[in-house]
């Protein structure tokens, strides 16, 4: 039990109402309060007056203005007692302790807050919804309608409703009819928007209805309320997100998802199969973009553009609206249904505001390489802009196609496109490479388009086709000169440089330099029966680092035939996203022992050995790293032959 210091003013937070929704703490102090001041036209008396003590002064504030309460409470203290200033809800939401608090500062009177439960958690707990829904709402805002007291700029209703976000709007049900005006105006938010408007939450006489921005308003009054009432819009209201075909999943009791508690147990349901590079937007199958619309003219487009690009239109779902072939309605908030189809990783094409669309994206971006080809459009078709993925999702190919089909113009606004140069982080995707993520690619791009002097480096493990299809790929670019070796890089002559190698890069060179990495190494595993995959990850790591080589260009895991089932090596080469090669034992006893490390398999499986064998047949070229070994596996690394399709029986 919390002990009151005298003399000091405690603001507790009361909770919405139910006399047993205030905290223990406030409860505690309350009970040792000399003087008990407490909002009595909204927190219940039993809260009070269960807790405090027989002698207690107990009083209500509502027919009180702040000079009296702050002569009370100031007095009280003064004379050594223990006050407890009493809110509803929690203190910090229109409380009104601020001024309050500026007061007692002034009078070199000691407080400290006591949080309540808020009405808006209250609310979501009486409806039985999650305020954040995994894809579909990840923000809360809690607010008001102006009234007599005004809002700041930026904080009208109006602004506020663009982000699509969940909104509860405390002291505004007066003004509801103008509250679903803002909220329509800020254009994320359509009139088949879910909407609740919660009636003295967790009091006994509480009620509540349901609706939409649409009727919301008509349920209100035909309620008649007129105080004590929260306003509830979000797209997570609505009912049938927690039917099977629209449920969201939480990460964080995902099998798939490690944090520091748990360790992941099992791939993502939606994850593709394993690849020999890491999948971008543009190398899933071919489907047709997404076309999302919210006005009627904006949904007429929308329909045309998916018919003649064979994608999906999305439209606001309206009364009277028929269905039609590629057409799918959507109720709520139009940013909600972007977060929805942003997770298909289909292009999308956003026929709306712009500033609607930025907001509605803005939250989703993760890394270039990932995130989808979105585009923005006017109603008309007559501007057509790239707004993400211009080379990584070949958005500005498909803006271009989009502007050809509405007879408008594509606002392409890379500065690669603008001056005919190639895009380098889409000529990693053409050659079949990764960038590695610790390389400068922006700073790299920065400095090429601005024609400062580049150096570039072509490891010569590198197979002279792959080679030579990075130098006419980047032919005609007068800024790039080659260099003998990327230590030249280091002089201040080189703005930037552009490097394609298999192996580590000094860190003063990777500071200013677009590293390229080729898929050309294998690695051959042997392992003992049981070993995890966090061993054998934790090995390969190791052995790629002693022996000068990046992960970032491992093109395949192999291992024998005799390890092809141990689930951490499965595990493993799903965790990496490589192909695991089993090279079939008749193919190993093929090879002269003599050539490879000793090793224990010779004695127990008449073979040459495993990891040094494997890499070398599963990669057709020589062997880069001999075999390392560990307390749970072996590791060796060999160089892909550029004629070799590294493919033995997988």
């Amino acid at each position: 039990m919390i002990q009151a210091r005298p003399g000091t003013v405690y603001f507790i937070g009361a909770g919405p109402g139910a006399a047993d929704l205030i905290t223990v703490r406030g409860r505690d102090l309350i009970a040792q309060a000399d003087l008990v001041l407490y909002a009595d036209s909204l927190v219940t008396p039993e809260a009070v007056t269960a807790a405090a003590r027989p002698n207690a002064r107990v009083l209500g504030s509502s027919a009180m203005h702040l000079d009296e309460i702050m002569a009370l409470m100031i007095d009280a203290a003064r004379r050594g007692e223990v006050v407890a200033r009493v809110h509803s809800g929690d203190p910090s939401i229109y409380g009104a302790i601020h001024e309050q608090m500026a007061r007692l500062e002034e009078a070199g009177v000691p407080y400290a807050i006591v949080p309540g439960v808020a009405s808006a958690f209250a609310a979501a707990a009486r409806l039985g919804v999650e305020l954040t829904v995994p894809d579909l709402v990840q923000t809360v805002i809690l607010t008001r309608a102006a009234g007599r007291v005004p809002m700041p700029a930026g904080e009208q209703l109006r602004d506020l409703a663009a982000h699509g976000a969940t909104l509860a709007i405390h002291l505004s049900v007066t003004r509801i009819r103008q509250v679903v005006e803002e909220l329509l105006a800020g254009g994320a938010y359509s009139p088949a928007t879910p909407a609740a408007v919660v009636h003295r939450v967790t009091w006994p006489d509480e009620s509540y209805v349901l609706g939409t921005l649409a009727d919301i308003a008509d349920k209100v009054r035909a309620a008649g309320y007129t105080r004590q009432a929260l306003i509830l819009v979000t797209p997570a209201l609505d009912p049938t997100l927690k039917q099977a075909e629209k449920r969201s999943a939480s990460h964080l009791y995902a099998p798939h998802y490690t944090h520091r508690f748990r360790r992941a147990t099992a791939r993502p349901t939606t994850e593709a199969p394993p690849t020999n590079h890491p999948e971008t937007p543009s190398a899933l199958p071919n489907q047709g973009p997404i076309c999302i619309a919210v006005t009627r003219r904006g949904a007429a487009l929308a329909q045309r553009l998916a018919t003649a690009l064979e994608g999906e239109a999305w439209l606001p779902q309206r009364p009277g609206d028929e269905p039609s072939e590629r057409a799918h309605r959507y109720a709520g908030s139009v940013l909600a249904e972007v977060r929805r189809r942003w997770q298909e990783r289909r292009p999308l094409l956003l026929i709306m505001a712009a500033g609607v669309a930025v907001r509605a994206v803005a939250p989703l971006v993760s890394e270039k390489t990932h995130d989808p080809a979105v585009l923005c459009l006017d109603e008309q078709g007559r501007f057509v802009i790239p707004l993400l993925g211009g080379h990584q999702a070949d958005a500005n190919r498909l803006a271009q196609q989009v502007a050809a089909i509405t007879g408008g113009t594509a606002v392409v606004t890379t500065a690669s496109d603008g001056q005919g140069k190639p895009a380098l982080d889409r000529l990693a995707e053409e050659l079949g490479w990764r960038i590695d993520p610790e390389s400068a690619l922006t700073h790299t791009m920065a400095r090429f388009v601005d024609d400062d002097r580049i150096g570039l480096w072509i490891d010569p493990r590198i197979p002279l086709v792959e080679a030579e299809r990075l130098r006419e790929q980047l032919s005609g670019c007068a800024n790039l000169e080659e260099i003998a070796e990327p230590e030249a890089l280091k002089a201040p002559d080189y703005a930037a440089g552009i490097i394609a190698t298999p192996g580590l890069v000094e860190t003063q060179v990777t500071a200013k330099s677009l590293i390229y990495r080729p898929p050309l190494l294998v690695a051959g595993i042997g392992c003992r029966k049981g070993a995890t995959s966090e061993a054998l990850q934790q090995a390969l790591r190791i052995a790629f680092e002693e022996a000068g080589l990046s992960l970032h260009s491992l093109a395949a895991l192999a291992t024998a035939e005799l390890k092809a089932e141990e689930p951490g090596l499965r595990r493993l080469a799903d965790a990496l996203r490589a192909p695991l090669h089993v090279i079939p034992h008749h193919r190993l006893q093929q090879l002269d022992p003599e050539t490879f490390t000793a090793s224990a398999a010779q004695e127990k499986f008449g073979l040459p050995g495993v990891a040094e064998p494997c890499a070398v047949l599963a990669a057709g070229g020589p062997l880069l790293a001999p075999k390392r070994s560990f307390a749970q596996c072996t590791v060796a690394i060999a160089l892909r032959n550029q004629t070799n399709s590294g493919r033995e029986n997988a």
